[in-house]
Formats: structure tokens, C-alpha cells, sequence
């Protein structure tokens, strides 16, 4: 009786697919490049509301007739310029209209001279975002408090509200406050997605 050959060849061939590294490099590219076009698009909100709230703050100014006695009323102006806390906020969003300017520029260059964004200019970007950020954080808290007590006053301090008899001074600090944490908050995305890319690069 013959012998039954057992021997199995397990040399099984496997196909890769040739395509496979390729793909994985063009979705990487286009990631990338999604990532700069969000990054200029978030600095050009920051400039634009940045812009609009400075904008409405120096427009702001309303003159009224205030009675100081029975028969006799003295017109009385209120501007931004009246309060170091308004003159702080306009310079700091001025500064974050050029900042956004200057960085947006940067960053659509390097979108399409280099196909996407550069590490060191992103590190840079992360540090410098980060500084405008607190910066445009303390100049809204200083605009906050002194709009707030036009509000309603400080009946500690004996100073009383403004709001009563300037209305339109008063929409306009709404509004511009409005501007200014539209342009944080879109600030406060472009340090996130800093951060976020680097976690995915380490």
C-alpha cells in the first residue's frame, strides 16, 4: 500500500491591497489641510467680531440733558473714552484685529506653499493665541465691571446707574460685549485645536 503524502504546503499567498498606503497618506494630507483651513477661517471671525466690537465701543457716545435742579439742566456726555476700563478694551481688541490679520496671512501661506500647517509656526501660534487670549479675557472682565455698574449702580459706593437716562450708550455696551465673546470664544477654539494637534503628533 503507498504511502499517503500528508505534507501540506501552507504557503498561502496574500494579497495586500496596493492602494492601502497611498490612501492612508492622501487622507492624512487632506486632514492636515482641513485643519489650516479651519485655522484661518477661526482667525478671521476673531478678527471680524473683534472689529465690530470696537466699532460699536467708539460709537457709543450719547449726550443728554440732565436736570440738577427744578429748572435748570446741564447737557452731559458719556463716551468710551470717559473710562480707562473702555480705552484698555479698545486697545486690546485693536491689538487681536492686527494679531488675527497678521497670523491669518501666515497661516494661508503656509497652507499652500507647504500643503498644510508647519509645527514650529503652530507651536508659535499656540503660545501666542494663548497670550491674546488672557489678554482679551481681562480687557472683557474690565469692560464687564464698569458696564455693570452703569447697570445698577453701586449703592455702596453712592454711585448710582447711568442706564436709565442713556439707553443707546447702554445697547451699545451690550452689543459690543457680544462681539468680544464671539471673538474669545473663537479665539479660545484656535488654542484648543492647537493643543489638539499636538496631542495627536506625540
Amino acid at each position: 500500500m503507498a504511502p499517503i503524502d500528508t505534507a501540506v504546503d501552507m504557503e498561502i499567498p496574500v494579497k495586500w491591497p496596493a492602494q492601502a498606503p497611498e490612501y492612508k497618506a492622501s487622507n492624512g494630507a487632506d486632514g492636515v489641510k482641513n485643519h489650516a483651513a479651519v485655522d484661518a477661517a477661526l482667525r478671521a471671525i476673531v478678527f471680524a467680531s473683534g472689529l465690530a466690537a470696537i466699532i460699536v465701543m467708539v460709537t457709543s457716545k450719547q449726550s443728554k440733558l440732565i436736570p440738577i435742579s427744578p429748572t435748570m439742566t446741564i447737557p452731559l456726555d458719556a463716551n468710551w473714552d470717559q473710562s480707562p476700563a473702555y480705552i484698555y478694551y479698545v486697545a486690546a481688541f485693536s491689538v487681536a484685529c492686527l494679531y488675527s490679520i497678521i497670523t491669518g496671512i501666515l497661516s494661508v501661506l503656509t497652507l499652500k506653499k507647504m500643503g498644510g500647517s508647519s509645527t514650529k509656526l503652530q507651536f508659535h501660534f499656540a503660545i501666542l493665541d494663548s497670550l491674546l487670549l488672557a489678554i482679551l479675557s481681562s480687557a472683557l472682565g474690565a469692560e464687564l465691571g464698569v458696564a455693570w455698574i452703569g447697570l445698577k449702580g453701586n449703592h455702596y459706593s453712592f454711585w448710582k446707574e447711568i442706564c436709565n437716562a442713556y439707553g443707546s450708550f447702554c445697547h451699545h455696551l451690550s452689543a459690543t460685549t457680544t462681539m468680544a465673546i464671539i471673538s474669545i470664544i473663537a479665539l479660545l477654539l484656535l488654542v484648543w485645536r492647537s493643543f489638539y494637534i499636538f496631542s495627536k503628533k506625540f
